[in-house]
């Protein structure tokens, strides 16, 4: 089992809407390929935060569709490794909208642009990607659709 975990920006605003439409494609296509995770978005800083989870070359193809998509830029990986078992397994694809504050609170996130960043790459990965995942509502979390 694998997964990977990074954060890019939006090339234009996407509201709720959008993105709920979008999740349908997605997350079917998920299904099909037996990938599993988490999306986060915020709309006022246009900042995506995902984790993925499956098998390491189902998720090497998804990563190579998501660097060519035209929504979003500046992608930055956080994480890319094995884990031994899948963390959101039942999720084909979380997703949550939150609001900057929120968004900028998840325990282990680097805003991609500043220089803290280069500062954080010093520390764990794995202990950021914990870290992370400690602080994400459960599986059973109705916040999440």
């Amino acid at each position: 089992m694998h997964h990977i975990v990074y954060v890019s920006s939006a090339t234009v605003p996407m509201p709720e809407a959008e993105l709920e439409a979008y999740l349908q494609r997605w997350r079917a296509n998920n299904e099909r390929d037996n990938i599993t995770g988490v999306l986060l978005y915020s709309q006022h800083e246009q900042r995506f935060m995902q984790l993925v989870e499956g098998q390491e070359e189902d998720l090497h193809r998804l990563l190579e569709l998501i660097e060519k998509d035209q929504r979003h830029h500046n992608l930055l990986k956080l994480s890319d490794g094995p884990i031994p078992a899948r963390a959101f397994r039942s999720w084909l694809m979380g997703f949550k909208v939150l609001d900057t504050a929120i968004f900028n609170q998840l325990t282990g996130y680097i805003d991609p642009e500043s220089k803290a960043y280069q500062q954080a790459l010093q520390g764990s990965q794995d202990e950021l990607i914990h870290s992370l995942l400690a602080h994400f509502p459960s599986e059973q979390s109705p916040e999440l659709s």
